[in-house]
């Protein structure tokens, strides 16, 4: 049995629910796939899949199977480019992940790095979708947050400090607002996260708690709310680096409460270049990290 191919056609199957689905990746009869991974089950001794004919899932057995196996796949992989590319220049498709927030601030330097690195070839998914490095085949991610887990190298970009902003006319129409109660009599411009509209969130003397608002406009896009606040239509809370364009062009500025408003009770964390040490070691990767937490860094900001 080809056990390395029997592992592709199961990790397949697991990410499609569908034997036809396998095949047609694969370029192989349903049946193909399911007589490997039967080869699969029949040498470990245990079912792998729950089969009817109309579903196939992982069982209890088969998905902490998946689990490790995708792992090891991932680190074959990882082995097999290092390897290959360990003499040579770097090259190669780098697959990257950002907050779709961040894409007007990354892609100038990705232009960049293109006209420097032209052999390598950049694939950039913008999402706020939470990823596994390994499992995604992410080379190097851009997320906002707390400290993500050790086994994933983080290299911090920038504080991901939140502010409220608002253009001067909209406050001189509406006045500016001086306390935590003073919200609620603004529009509020808010922003939806992966699962839910993010609530703005004050602390007071006896903690954080949610400020209720009256919403005037919601939005996937960060960067429709920036241009909504823009043409005088409510207060926007986003990160800093979000908004630092318009702050110096004087089309926003900033609102100062006597108390602290942000979206998280445990602050605001930071934004972070994050990559798995493996995959370091790999030309491509290396030379993306380096260069991109230059561009991005703290400092680039302050030159």
């Amino acid at each position: 049995m080809d056990k390395l191919r029997a592992l592709q056609y199961l990790l397949k199957v697991a990410d499609t629910l569908s034997f036809t689905r396998a095949g047609r990746i694969f370029g192989v009869p349903a049946s193909s796939i399911s007589r490997r991974i039967a080869d699969l089950e029949a040498e470990l001794g245990v079912e792998l899949l729950y089969r009817t004919t109309r579903t196939v899932r992982l069982t209890e057995a088969g998905a902490l199977y998946v689990e490790q196996a995708r792992a090891g796949m991932a680190q074959l992989r990882e082995a097999d480019e290092l390897v290959s590319q360990r003499s040579q220049s770097p090259r190669g498709t780098l697959r990257l992940s950002a907050m779709p927030g961040y894409g007007p601030l990354l892609m100038p330097a990705l232009l960049e790095f293109g006209e420097r690195y032209p052999d390598i070839i950049l694939d950039l998914h913008l999402s706020d979708t939470v990823i596994d490095l390994g499992r995604d085949q992410i080379d190097i991610a851009i997320r906002g947050g707390r400290q993500p887990q050790e086994r994933v190298v983080a290299r911090k970009l920038d504080p991901n400090n939140f502010i409220l902003a608002a253009s001067p006319q909209y406050l001189a129409q509406k006045g500016t607002p001086r306390t935590l109660d003073d919200l609620r009599e603004h529009r509020a411009l808010l922003y939806r996260g992966p699962s839910a509209v993010i609530k703005w969130l004050g602390q007071d003397e006896e903690g954080w708690s949610e400020i209720p608002l009256e919403p005037a406009f919601i939005s996937t896009d960060g960067l429709s709310l920036v241009t909504l606040a823009c043409r005088h239509r409510g207060l926007v809370l986003l990160p800093e680096w979000s908004l630092r364009g318009y702050l110096r062009r004087g089309e926003l500025v900033k609102v100062v409460l006597d108390q602290p408003v942000s979206v998280s009770r445990g602050g605001d964390g930071g934004i972070y270049l994050l990559y798995l040490r493996t995959r370091y070691q790999i030309p491509k990767v290396r030379v993306a990290v380096e260069f991109l937490a230059e561009r991005l860094g703290e400092a680039a900001v302050a030159r």
